[in-house]
């Protein structure tokens, strides 16, 4: 039996900012995908079905329980700097952990407003921290 994966359906996208994000998540790396079709439901059972693409759309959820003020400092700055990601509003890399993905980068954007926390003031940690994943880096 195959094993598939996101990358398979991705086309080459390049980043608007040349940068890979590598940072594995610790907890758990959940993802998502969609196809890009819209749905308008009429009166009974009628409804009318519109895809808009055929490229699947997809959305990974990273967590970190603990992370170091290095790999924190990282995140913040790549997620706020306007030269950067700037919110959601530019693409960047991302590189997948190994065990899901040897295929190499994705092009991705935050889908996420930034929420992080501190832990026994000590430990900084982020609950969920989304990716919407565009294409794959050519």
């Amino acid at each position: 039996m195959s094993v598939y994966t996101m990358h398979g359906y991705l086309s080459d996208l390049t980043a608007d900012y040349n940068y890979t994000l590598s940072i594995d998540p610790q907890e758990v790396m959940t993802i998502g995908g969609e196809s890009d079709t819209m749905i308008n439901k009429g009166l009974g059972v009628t409804e009318e079905r519109i895809q808009l693409s055929t490229q699947s759309r997809f959305q990974v959820k990273l967590q970190w329980r603990y992370l170091s003020e290095a790999d924190h400092s990282t995140l913040f700055d790549l997620y706020h700097d306007p030269n950067k990601a700037a919110g959601i509003s530019k693409t960047f890399y991302w590189t997948p952990p190994a065990q899901y993905l040897a295929s190499g980068s994705c092009t991705v954007r935050f889908d996420c407003r930034w929420e992080s926390f501190l832990q026994n003031y000590k430990n900084y940690g982020l609950a969920s921290l989304v990716l919407a994943v565009l294409g794959k880096k050519a």
